[in-house]
């Protein structure tokens, strides 16, 4: 099974054999793979996401989540404020 990790605009197709291992697991490995590449720590993952935006549970299974070949998103602590301030936006639209 391979899933392909986003890390801010960094791609890292990342094997996980059977996908036995929890879905943090494959958020951590595609963070140190960043900060070995980049010389960059980006920091503790906060979550992950489909391409969808729908958030994943961090101790699930990947295999019980996740297809084979698909593409997720690691959220970082930045990403949140990004996150925080979309859904404010739309609530304020919704009022007007």
């Amino acid at each position: 099974m391979k899933a392909n990790v986003h890390v801010r605009d960094q791609m890292f197709p990342i094997f996980c054999g059977s996908g036995s291992q929890k879905v943090r697991w494959l958020s951590d490995v595609a963070l140190h793979r960043y900060e070995h590449f980049f010389n960059v720590d980006p920091g503790l993952a906060k979550g992950m996401r489909y391409e969808n935006g729908t958030l994943i549970d961090m101790d699930s299974i990947i295999c019980d989540k996740l297809e084979n070949e698909i593409h997720v998103w690691v959220i970082l602590k930045e990403d949140l404020a990004l996150m925080e301030a979309e859904q404010q936006k739309q609530i304020e639209n919704q009022n007007n």
